[in-house]
């Protein structure tokens, strides 16, 4: 193995990563929180099911997409067949996540009789939603 270069890891990369977690569960926590305490909690059959959107994007598009995005620099000395199946569950479970939060808004705007796509934030959802599906056909 004397031709093989190994990559070095910086010596903050541990609390860097120990952050970032620590930081993203307190995202779904507080956004658990903020959907418990003052909207009512989550809940599919009944005007609670709107909440399931922000709860499933936070999960989805913000945790367990950016875990797959730290698997390579976490992840340095496992084989890199190993990484790469971590990495692409971790952006499979994101996705089906984010469409379960997306599945939520849509099937409650159509028992309110609401109009879909009304909004920036909606257009910009789709976008992002679309983007990151067509990256992952794309690699």
């Amino acid at each position: 193995m004397e031709g093989r270069a190994t990559a070095s890891t910086p010596a903050a990369l541990p609390y860097y990563v120990a952050f970032s977690q620590l930081l993203g569960l307190t995202l779904v926590a507080m956004t658990g929180a903020w959907l418990g305490l003052y909207r009512g909690g989550i809940a599919w059959e009944s005007d609670l099911q709107f909440n399931v959107h922000p709860l499933c994007m936070a999960i989805g598009l913000i945790f367990l997409q950016g875990d797959a995005l730290l698997v390579y620099r976490v992840f340095r000395n496992e084989a890199k067949r190993t990484t790469k199946v971590l990495h692409g569950l971790l952006h499979v479970f994101a996705l089906i996540i984010a469409l379960v939060g997306l599945v939520a808004v849509f099937d409650y705007h159509r028992k309110k009789g609401y109009a879909d796509l009304y909004s920036l934030h909606s257009w910009c959802g789709i976008l992002v939603f679309v983007l990151y599906f067509v990256q992952g056909q794309v690699q």
